[in-house]
Order: C-alpha cells, then structure tokens, then sequence
C-alpha cells in the first residue's frame, strides 16, 4: 500500500537538511497514516504521532534558528513562527479531541497534516529558503552553527539544575 503522500522533486527547497527533514516528516506521516488504515493498537498510533510531533519541533527549530542566523527579515520571521505554533496548536487540539473521544487518530488529522505540510513546503519554506541561499547561507557550516545555537540554548536549563 502506498503512503498518503510522496516526496517529489517539486517539494525541494534546495536546502540539503531541510529537504532531508521534510522527506523524514513525510515518512512519518506515512507510517502514521498506515497505522490507522491497518488499525494498529492505540500505543503504536499514539507512538507515532509523538514522533511526528517530536520531529516536527526538531525541524521547526532548525528552520527558526537558520532564519535568525541569516538575519531574515523579522516581520516574515515572525509570520514563519506563528504558523508552526497554529500547526502544532492544531495537532495537539486535533489529538487532544481525540483522547478526550476516546478514538484513535482519525483521517481529519491525516489529511490536515497532509495538505499543511504541503503548502508550507511550497509556499512558506521556499521563500525562506531562497532568502537564506542568497544570503549565502548554502554550506553544512550554517547548519552545524544553527545545532550549535539550539544545543547553547537547551543546555541552560541544565545549568539550573548543577
């Protein structure tokens, strides 16, 4: 059985990593998808989506940090950023429901994560895409940077706690 979506060259944004993310995100999509067509028990499903929505804060930050250390312009930042946060309000909202019915995932949530992710692949991702590769923002050394700035942050809160 096919996945509910398919990478396609016409999805790329010309950024190695981010292409990659989002061939991963689509991947997941897919074995969610699969676990509810094959009615796989509430634990697989439910174990699927928190790595779809784990993943999906991974990527997220990654796109934010490259943004901020290309220094994209802050008014389309800031509109990049609250679509993420509607995005995972809404799945949360969406799994929320869902627990709180007592159903497993069902097909709304497929099929929004579905059509989000494509359109914000190719709309929203491309043009920041585009910004960061003319700001030359186009080796593995801004990637390796933007980690480096995720991780410097995450590890405050260790600090606290030492």
């Amino acid at each position: 059985m096919d996945g509910v979506f398919t990478w396609s060259d016409d999805l790329s944004v010309g950024i190695e990593e981010i292409d990659h993310q989002h061939r991963t995100l689509i991947d997941i999509l897919n074995r969610l998808f699969h676990a509810v067509v094959e009615r796989k028990s509430e634990e697989v499903i439910g174990a699927t989506l928190d790595a779809l929505i784990d993943y999906t804060f991974t990527h997220f930050e990654l796109e934010e940090q490259l943004m901020v250390n290309a220094g994209y312009d802050e008014a389309a930042f800031v509109s990049h950023q609250a679509a993420h946060k509607a995005f995972i309000d809404k799945v949360e909202g969406i799994a929320r429901k869902s627990v709180m019915e007592n159903k497993m995932v069902a097909f709304e949530l497929i099929n929004f994560l579905k059509h989000w992710l494509r359109d914000h692949i190719c709309v929203t991702d491309k043009q920041y895409a585009k910004a960061l590769r003319d700001a030359g923002y186009c080796t593995r050394q801004w990637e390796r940077e933007a980690r480096h700035a995720i991780q410097s942050r995450k590890r405050i809160w260790w600090k606290f706690w030492a």
